[in-house]
């Protein structure tokens, strides 16, 4: 196939781009800003290209040809100015961009954020339901819900993905983890609730093998099979560092008191707002058999 990735720059569009290189694509790596003196050589051999999805004016000459378009370019900021422009507008413009050219298949990075994890019940999957409170979730989970819809009005074949907490080399600790108070004294928050980690291979391998599949228009969890609580990854964390922090735990039910002692006192923001604190860490499980029977993921080595 011929591929293009968007935000082949970034974490998880370089390594999806290593992934489809060795999956035997044809593959055109899009980075964002001026091209390098030196060729990034990670992404070889790719045929790398410069270019900025807001504003080009040649984006259907670009993505034309392609078999389908791996889209992982977006703003990570909370920022909604970034988030309008970075990751809405981009994909608006790569939307049309697509629809003109004839590119029917397109694989779109969303994520977990999206759902109401007030209100999914015991298990996260992709029958929950999806936020609203919009205003207390902030910008970067409003974007990722409008790119979705963009994405589901289309005329495109649109897979959507909704990866848990990628990690990989650079990126271990997350802000779901919980506080790390002078270095000395990790707080885990619900440290005996279950992370919802997915490796950034396995991860890249997904999105991957959505673009290969020919079952169209679905959305899909992707989180590792391997379950890893809050409490045990921070331990894990502590034990490469000198000196070791000392990892305490926050139970769930004290948490969540403490968020609707907040709320009647007229406190309830910031880290205690209930639809912000249930989102980082409910005790929550996250079955992906959707992505197993759709992808046939994850690939095993052989």
């Amino acid at each position: 196939m011929r591929i293009l990735v968007t935000g082949a720059g970034g974490f998880l569009g370089g390594a999806v781009v290593r992934v489809a290189l060795a999956r035997g694509h044809d593959v055109t790596a899009l980075l964002r800003g001026e091209p390098r003196a030196e060729p990034r050589a990670e992404l070889a051999p790719a045929r790398v290209v410069h270019g900025d999805l807001a504003q080009s004016t040649e984006l259907e000459a670009l993505v034309g040809g392609h078999d389908a378009v791996i889209h992982c370019a977006a703003s990570m900021r909370n920022d909604p100015t970034k988030q309008q422009r970075d990751t809405i507008d981009a994909t608006c413009a790569l939307v049309a961009a697509l629809e003109r050219a004839g590119v029917g298949r397109l694989v779109l990075a969303s994520s977990l954020a999206v759902y109401d994890h007030l209100l999914c019940g015991e298990r996260l999957d992709e029958s929950a339901p999806l936020e609203r409170d919009l205003a207390v979730r902030g910008p970067y989970v409003a974007a990722k819900l409008e790119v979705e819809r963009l994405a589901r009005d289309s005329r495109l074949d649109a897979r959507i993905l909704r990866p848990g907490l990628i990690h990989g080399e650079g990126r271990e600790w997350f802000h779901h983890l919980g506080l790390a108070l002078g270095g000395r004294v990790w707080i885990a928050l619900c440290g005996s609730a279950r992370l919802p980690l997915v490796s950034l291979e396995s991860c890249a391998q997904a999105f991957v093998l959505a673009a290969e599949v020919r079952q169209g228009d679905f959305t899909a969890n992707i989180v590792d099979e391997r379950v890893t609580t809050r409490g045990e990854y921070l331990r894990a964390l502590a034990r490469a560092k000198r000196p070791r922090p000392l990892v305490v735990s926050l139970p769930w039910g004290l948490l969540s008191a403490a968020s609707r002692l907040a709320n009647l006192v007229g406190r309830g923001s910031g880290a205690l707002q209930r639809a912000r604190l249930a989102a980082r860490c409910r005790p929550l499980d996250y079955p992906c058999e959707l992505a197993r029977r759709t992808l046939g993921w994850p690939l095993r080595a052989e």
